[in-house]
């Protein structure tokens, strides 16, 4: 997840990082460490309340800007190369319900046929 995509959309909303906070329960300090890309691999709880608070679809929060592509130079060639990034995801048996195992499906399957 990019933090820029997080601060930019808690602007949008006229929120404080202390409102967003209080509004999903996720420590002030937390929240600004995403923001600030220090912490890049958020758990898909804290995901998903960020997302329902800023009401917006979760796939918003993690797709990338530059579509998956950047260009590098190489010496004197230009070549394009595909990034890649890695999602994680842990649940205790009680966090599972068929809701958040189909938003799951959902993300993954637009990440991957979002080109």
């Amino acid at each position: 997840m990019e933090g820029t995509k997080l601060k930019e959309l808690r602007k949008k909303n006229r929120l404080t990082l202390s409102k967003l906070s209080e509004l999903t329960g996720i420590s002030k300090s937390y929240l600004s460490l995403i923001e600030r890309d220090i912490q890049k691999n958020p758990s898909f709880d804290i995901l998903y309340r960020i997302a329902k608070t800023l009401n917006v679809e979760l796939e918003e929060l993690v797709k990338r800007e530059k579509e998956g592509m950047e260009e590098i130079k190489l010496g004197s060639s230009q070549q394009t190369v595909k990034t890649m990034f890695k999602v994680e995801i842990e649940f205790t048996e009680e966090q599972m319900s068929p809701e958040k195992l189909q938003q799951i499906r959902e993300v993954i399957y637009r990440l991957k046929h979002d080109e």
